[in-house]
């Protein structure tokens, strides 16, 4: 079975509220956090929790994780992650993005550069010119 990491944002003091939610879905390796609830499974957990958490906005799967003090930082790294493996050829991938203990504040600059770096990669490995999004 394959194991995904896992993020549940909700509203800053329901972390364990929602962490308790998980634990009685019998979700394993659940772990609070300002803001989030970390935990880990299979997608039989992330369909789990989707359907049946009340405490949290969405599931969320990490693709990746790592530390950036540059928009420069932040492109490359984004860039770097194999979004084709979830992104069809012409998908479209909204960008939305918060702020929690970030030196980059500037949310809608953050955003802007993740879409770059996630249509060049797209184009990269689609060999497009631009990316459809249809």
């Amino acid at each position: 079975m394959e194991t995904f990491e896992f993020i549940a944002p909700c509203l800053f003091g329901l972390e364990s509220l929602a962490a308790d939610e998980l634990r009685r879905m019998q979700i394993k390796n659940v772990r609070t956090e300002t803001g989030r609830v970390r935990f880990s499974g299979g997608y039989e957990d992330l369909i789990k929790s989707n359907i049946r958490i009340s405490t949290a906005e969405r599931i969320l799967i990490e693709l990746g994780n790592f530390e950036v003090y540059s928009f420069n930082e932040l492109f490359e790294n984004v860039r770097n992650l194999a979004w084709e493996t979830i992104i069809p050829k012409d998908g479209a991938f909204p960008v939305k993005g918060h702020c929690l203990n970030s030196k980059l504040m500037s949310v809608p600059d953050c955003q802007k550069i993740i879409k770059k770096a996630i249509a060049e990669r797209m184009r990269q490995k689609y060999g497009q010119v631009y990316s459809p999004e249809t």
